[in-house]
């Protein structure tokens, strides 16, 4: 089995063949049960629906505007889909990775987590609610711009993201690291209790964090 490491932090990847998936048409309407398939190209806009995707690969499909009941995946590598302004009411996610993604403005709960790999993702004016990570859960070179981040945070790793003007609302974030991403402008601070972050971040959010703590700070 193969893993990426971050800083001691390993992430299992995915159980899929490529080479081996049958191409079927990318349709998320209505109940759905997809097992060692490529799905590849589609517009999916606004489609209503819920399901499972096991062992497959999805790519450069558009499901903007989406609404996902429930999604659960399993050995699955989303590349290059546009789920912009969607909503996803329950995923549920183990040996996941997720690709230069488009995700702005998405609505998501994340039920439960578990080897999920992010990369090069846009979440710009999001709202990302996370319930339970039970693995290594790890987001790489991702934007977060004005997103709202609520709920358990521990063991999330982010690695060189942007969380310009963030506001976060955390529940837990025992081990969450936040090492060597912008923290500019964020809020919700004290809600973070727990997680990682570098000596310089810490001189950076220091007016922040005393603003929060109800402190005046003057010259």
């Amino acid at each position: 089995m193969e893993f990426r490491d971050f800083d001691g932090v390993k992430v299992r990847r995915p159980s899929v063949e490529r080479e081996d998936l049958a191409v079927e048409p990318a349709v998320f309407d209505g109940d759905f049960d997809f097992d060692a398939v490529q799905l590849e190209g589609g517009d999916q806009d606004g489609v209503r629906g819920g399901g499972e995707i096991a062992r497959s690969l999805v790519s450069e499909v558009s499901l903007a505007n989406a609404r996902l009941d429930r999604l659960t995946l399993s050995d699955v590598v989303l590349e290059g889909v546009d789920l912009s302004n969607a909503a996803i009411r329950e995923l549920s996610a183990r040996r996941v990775e997720v690709l230069r993604c488009r995700a702005i403005g998405l609505g998501v709960s994340i039920a439960s987590a578990s080897d999920l790999y992010v990369e090069n993702a846009r979440f710009d004016y999001a709202s990302l609610t996370v319930e339970r990570v039970k693995g290594a859960a790890v987001f790489s070179g991702c934007s977060f711009r004005e997103t709202v981040f609520s709920g358990d945070l521990s063991r999330l790793t982010f690695v060189d993201c942007d969380f310009t003007e963030t506001e976060f609302a955390a529940t837990g974030a025992a081990g969450c690291d936040l090492r060597g991403s912008r923290l500019s402008g964020v809020r919700g601070l004290l809600t973070l209790r727990g997680a990682k972050i570098t000596a310089e971040q810490a001189v950076s959010i220091a007016g922040i964090l005393a603003a929060e703590s109800g402190l005046s700070v003057v010259e």
